[in-house]
């Protein structure tokens, strides 16, 4: 099933940002940035990602998804993504634990992650 949504979803994927890590910026250094369930600052927080991390790995931004995180996801996984998806968020993925952030707090990394 999930070569159905393969040619759907690869025009949104091709237009998503070619980034592939984030790092966190404009976190005070006493504190940290959540980590979000859904795409919102009122939903369950996940994890939590320090206030200098380098290497936030992007899966996607607003409804355009990355095409490596795609084809590691299941159809439903990605009709949660693009249900939850809201301009201004960002869908991370941080020491195994994903979730969402907003944007604001991200900057394109220009350091080596692996």
């Amino acid at each position: 099933m999930k070569l159905l949504l393969l040619p759907l979803l690869m025009t949104t994927a091709l237009l998503a940002e070619n980034i592939a890590f984030w790092q966190i910026q404009k976190v005070k250094s006493n504190d940290t940035l959540n980590v979000r369930s859904q795409a919102t600052h009122k939903s369950d927080k996940v994890t939590a990602i320090a206030y200098n991390a380098q290497c936030v790995k992007n899966l996607g931004c607003g409804k355009d998804i990355n095409l490596e995180a795609m084809m590691h996801m299941q159809e439903a996984e990605v009709k949660a993504f693009l249900d939850q998806a809201q301009e201004g968020w960002c869908y991370v993925e941080y020491k195994g634990k994903q979730g969402w952030v907003n944007q604001k707090y991200l900057k394109a990394n220009t350091s080596t992650c692996k």
